[in-house]
This record gives C-alpha cells, sequence and structure tokens, in this order.
C-alpha cells in the first residue's frame, strides 16, 4: 500500500483525479449492494387497516392534482 501511495504521488493531476473517483464509486456500489441486500429485513410488514385503504385510494387522485398544479405553474413561468 505504501508503494502505491509513492507511486500514486509521481503520477499527473488528472490521473490522481480518476483514480480518485473510481475509487469513490467502487466504495459506492459495495455500501449500496450491502444497502441492497439488508434493506428487506429491515422493513417491516404492515398489516392493511381502514387508513392504508383509503391512503391508496386517495393517492392516485392526489398524484393527478400534483401534477395538474406543476404544470399550472410551470405555464405561469413561461409566460
Amino acid at each position: 500500500m505504501a508503494e502505491f501511495l509513492k507511486s500514486l504521488q509521481s503520477k499527473s493531476e488528472p490521473v490522481k483525479r480518476a483514480i480518485m473517483w473510481i475509487g469513490v464509486f467502487l466504495i459506492m456500489a459495495v455500501i449500496f449492494i450491502f444497502w441492497i441486500f439488508t434493506f428487506p429485513s429491515q422493513v417491516s410488514k404492515t398489516e392493511d387497516n381502514e387508513a392504508t385503504a383509503k391512503l391508496k385510494t386517495e393517492l392516485p387522485s392526489v398524484w393527478q392534482e400534483l401534477k395538474t398544479q406543476t404544470g399550472a405553474i410551470q405555464n405561469l413561468w413561461q409566460k
């Protein structure tokens, strides 16, 4: 590892940045994969009750209203 760091110091700046971003990406990928594999065990199963059923029926209309409002704001900005 010490030899790698010494050889890295002698590299040009673009090579150092490329190695840095590759290292960041690899570490991030490992953490993300670990999170994905452990996520299902962290989520508890919920029971469907009246509130959940009501939310499931109302959510599409809320989503449609949000789309309408977003479109109205975009139209206002474009004027």
